[in-house]
């Protein structure tokens, strides 16, 4: 078995969980599954403070509407 992003073979492969599975990516040798790794988890990073961002200016808004 290869690698299905760099075609490593060889090596151990780990399955994705389903959620990030597609039709041609399941299993990724441990360099990829790093990098794959490090780049969801500053996707994660981005996206909480994008809601942290958003959640605030609703509630200065939401605050704003009740005080007029």
């Amino acid at each position: 078995m290869a690698c299905d992003i760099c075609g490593k073979t060889g090596t151990t492969l780990d399955d994705l969980i389903e959620q990030y599975k597609t039709d041609k990516i399941e299993q990724l040798c441990p360099g990829c599954m790093k990098q794959v790794n490090d780049h969801l988890w500053k996707l994660r990073a981005m996206s909480n403070k994008m809601n942290t961002t958003w959640l605030k200016s609703f509630m200065q808004n939401t605050r704003k509407k009740l005080q007029d």
